[in-house]
């Protein structure tokens, strides 16, 4: 073991800039990070109530923000935090037919638009 980080994903890494690099990506006391099979990183960002999946290149391969507000003390403001996420494998839950999964295709950005 030599300490010495491999890889990281940070505001500054994932090109974030200043000032929104300070205040991106920080939980100071729930969180966690699950290394994936696939080589990707599961990560909590949990007192936002964020969950996110990155590629080694840094890349958000998909995003969930719980929409779940409470407050325990009405005096202070509600919160979506989320303490631990885990990816778990098809096969833990076997009432369920594993799904087909299919490669998803960015569009692109200059071509999309929403119809109102």
């Amino acid at each position: 073991m030599t300490l010495k980080i491999v890889w990281e994903y940070s505001a500054a890494a994932a090109g974030y800039g200043a000032p929104a690099a300070r205040y991106h990506f920080y939980s100071g006391n729930v969180s966690s990070a699950q290394r994936l099979p696939n080589g990707n990183t599961l990560i909590t960002e949990g007192r936002t109530g964020r969950i996110i999946e990155v590629t080694r290149d840094l890349e958000i391969v998909w995003e969930y923000v719980s929409p779940f507000f409470r407050s325990p003390n009405p005096r202070f403001k509600p919160e979506n935090n989320i303490y631990r996420a885990y990816r778990v494998p098809y096969e833990w839950v076997p009432q369920l037919k594993k799904p087909v999964e299919k490669a998803v295709i960015p569009p692109d950005n200059s071509q999309f638009r929403i119809n109102p």
